[in-house]
C-alpha cells in the first residue's frame, strides 16, 4: 500500500480508475449513512432527516456520475472473448466465456437503463431502474463465475509443488473473496 501523502492523492485523482474508487468510497459512505439514518426513523424537518436527504442526493448523483464513466468499458471485455475460445480446457473455456459474456451483457444493459433514466429511450416510470436491476443480475453472475474460476485455480495449485504456490494460493483466495463480495 502506498504512503498517504498529498502527492499520492494527486496521482490517485489523475487516473480515471482512482477517481472512480474515490467516488465509490463516498457513494457507499452516503449509502451507509442513509441506511443507518433510516434505522433512527428521524422526524421530518429534523437535522438528521435533512442530513439523510443530503446523503441520499450525494449517493444518487455519484452513482449516475460513475455510471457515465463506465461507457465504452465493455469494448476490452468484448475484444477478449475470441481469446477465450482458444482456451484448451473445455471447463476453463466455458467459465471464461460465461464470465466475459455476462460482464459485457451487464455493461450493455446498464447503458440501456441509463438511457431510459435520461428518457432517451422509452420506458415506464421505473423502466430505467428495472433495466439496471436486470443488468445487476448479470453482474452478480459474472462475479460468481469469477469466484468459481479462482477456486478452481486454487484447487489446482494445491497439487502443485511450485515454490510460489503459497503466494499464488493466497492470490486466488483473495480474488475469489473479492468476486464473492461483489455478488453480495
Amino acid at each position: 500500500m502506498a504512503e498517504m501523502s498529498i502527492d499520492n492523492f494527486n496521482v490517485l485523482c489523475t487516473k480515471a480508475e482512482g477517481r472512480d474508487k474515490l467516488a465509490r468510497l463516498f457513494q457507499y459512505s452516503a449509502r451507509a449513512f442513509v441506511g443507518l439514518a433510516s434505522l433512527a426513523a428521524p422526524k421530518a424537518g429534523s437535522k438528521l432527516s435533512s442530513l439523510e436527504g443530503h446523503a441520499r442526493t450525494a449517493m444518487v448523483q455519484l452513482a449516475g456520475a460513475r455510471r457515465t464513466h463506465r461507457w465504452c468499458k465493455e469494448f476490452p471485455v468484448i475484444k477478449s472473448i475470441p481469446k477465450s475460445l482458444s482456451i484448451k480446457d473445455p471447463v476453463d473455456r466455458v467459465l471464461d466465456l460465461l464470465q466475459k459474456v455476462s460482464l459485457a451483457t451487464f455493461m450493455l444493459i446498464d447503458h440501456v437503463g441509463h438511457m431510459k433514466q435520461w428518457k432517451i429511450l422509452p420506458g415506464g416510470k421505473r423502466a430505467g431502474a428495472g433495466t439496471i436491476q436486470l443488468g445487476l443480475k448479470f453482474f452478480c453472475f459474472s462475479n460468481f463465475i469469477g469466484a468459481l474460476t479462482q477456486m478452481k485455480k486454487f484447487l489446482a495449485l494445491a497439487s502443485s509443488s511450485s515454490e510460489d504456490r503459497r503466494r499464488d494460493e493466497f492470490t486466488c483466495l483473495k480474488t475469489a473473496f473479492k468476486h464473492l463480495l461483489l455478488v453480495l
